[in-house]
């Protein structure tokens, strides 16, 4: 399909859309349960390599790539929601076999890629440790990083913590890159020589309690603390379930300024619980990126 090319000497004043670039983050699939086997090793079961292709969406995925931390279910379900409608991928595909179907014709990189931020301290015998993970298997996880984390960790002197704000703040982080990624962006998919469509794409794959806290802190912060808590309680207590996550929209418009939308949607029994649908100030970007708002 030919691409609709902006106009930049007729605009009327009328704001179009030229550009965007779209983060879908969410938490990983099932998981195998694998005794003795190291957690970073630890892959999808069958029925998380099923859940992780039902998310997908694409049929041409040259404009995206996929993340996880460097725990292997991450990136295989990132890898899975990203390619998954591709006829060469059966669905059994180990991590290192989904790559190497992924790279196949590339020249440099992988499609499927590791981010540290998308990652946990998984040091649970510390005072704080001990805390969260008794918290988790009370199924009060995000309760309790919403709550009561961040003073915890302050109180324990624990700067490794994985806390609300800290946790909030590097999903932050990885938007404000594609933030400042947008205009250059923006100028490629506007230049027919180049022949791209106009939206990239990107597919994170984290942990329960990493991307919902940034999801609860947008909302805490542009709906209020009762929003805030309607959602924790939405998510019963505790977080995301199998590769359920929300979606970052960058817009382009007119060729020159950026708008952030955050769109989320919770179902159960068939109906809408929740719904956010925003585009955000940027000043609530950075206030969570830099731990000073909320």
């Amino acid at each position: 399909m030919k691409k609709e090319k902006f106009d930049f000497e007729n605009k009327e004043g009328k704001e179009e859309i030229t550009s965007r670039i779209i983060l879908h983050f969410f938490r990983h699939a099932e998981k195998e349960t694998a005794k003795g086997k190291p957690d970073e090793e630890i892959e999808l079961t069958e029925q998380g390599r099923v859940q992780s292709i039902e998310k997908s969406e694409d049929e041409d995925i040259s404009q995206s790539l996929a993340f996880g931390s460097p725990r292997k279910r991450t990136q295989q379900t990132a890898g899975f929601v990203m390619a998954g409608k591709l006829d060469e991928i059966i669905g059994n595909e180990s991590i290192d076999e989904l790559k190497q179907k992924l790279d196949e014709e590339l020249k440099i990189g992988s499609k499927v890629r590791i981010d540290k931020r998308l990652d946990f301290n998984g040091d649970f015998s510390t005072p704080f440790g001990e805390k969260a993970m008794d918290a988790f298997k009370r199924g009060e996880y995000l309760k309790f990083l919403v709550e009561e984390s961040d003073e915890l960790a302050d109180s324990l002197q624990d700067k490794d913590a994985e806390t609300y704000k800290r946790m909030a703040s590097r999903i932050a982080d990885i938007i404000e890159k594609y933030l400042l990624i947008a205009p250059r962006w923006d100028e490629l998919a506007q230049d027919e020589n180049k022949k791209y469509e106009d939206t990239l794409k990107r597919f994170f794959g984290t942990h329960q309690g990493i991307s919902e806290s940034f999801l609860v802190k947008v909302v805490e912060i542009t709906k209020g603390k009762e929003a805030r808590d309607m959602l924790i309680s939405a998510f019963g207590n505790q977080g995301f379930g199998f590769v359920e996550g929300f979606d970052v929209e960058i817009q382009t418009i007119n060729g020159k300024d950026q708008k952030v939308r955050i769109s989320f949607k919770k179902e159960q029994d068939g109906e809408d619980i929740f719904e956010y649908d925003e585009i955000i100030p940027k000043q609530v970007l950075d206030g969570i990126l830099s731990g000073n708002i909320g």
